[in-house]
Order: structure tokens, then sequence, then C-alpha cells
């Protein structure tokens, strides 16, 4: 495994807080999480751009795709994923 695109993996090290003096940190603070890509916001493309992104960067051979027992859009997306991955990058791809 070479990285973990998950609620606690490399997605939530992408965006950073707007730290201009004159903005309101509380506004900046949420902007900053609406940001991150999560499965449970539609439509979620910023999840497959990040997802190519990562492919690229880190040389994946395969995407293992995590089936959280908690998260159920994450098991719906999972054939979005699969195809995303298949279509554009011709990599293997497995859902446990």
């Amino acid at each position: 495994m070479v990285c973990l695109e998950d609620c606690s993996g490399v997605k939530t090290l992408e965006y950073l807080v707007d730290e201009d003096e004159h903005r309101d940190p509380l506004q900046a603070i949420a902007e900053r999480y609406l940001k991150i890509p999560c499965s449970c916001m539609s439509p979620n493309n910023g999840r497959f751009e990040l997802i190519g992104r990562l492919i690229g960067e880190y040389r994946v051979d395969g995407v293992v795709n995590l089936t959280w027992q908690a998260c159920h859009t994450y098991i719906i997306e999972g054939e979005l994923v699969r195809r995303y991955v298949s279509e554009n990058f011709g990599l293997p791809y497995i859902r446990l």
C-alpha cells in the first residue's frame, strides 16, 4: 500500500485554512472542511480528481477500494471508482 484515500488519509491534508486576517476564522474553517472530497457530498468529482492525482504521484499499480461499514456513501461510489480507475488508467481494481 502506498497511499490511503479515506476520511483520515491524504484527502484531509489537501486543503489548508485560509488565514487571511480579514476573514471570519469560523467561516474559513467551515469552507476548508467543505472542500474535502467526501463521498457524502454529491456530486463528488473532487474525489475522482484526487484519486487520479494520487495514482500518478504514487505510481500506483492497482487500486484497493475499502468498503467502510459505517459509510454507505463509499459503498455506493465503489462502482464509480472501479469504472474511473479502469477506463482512465487501465489499472486492476478490487473492493474489500
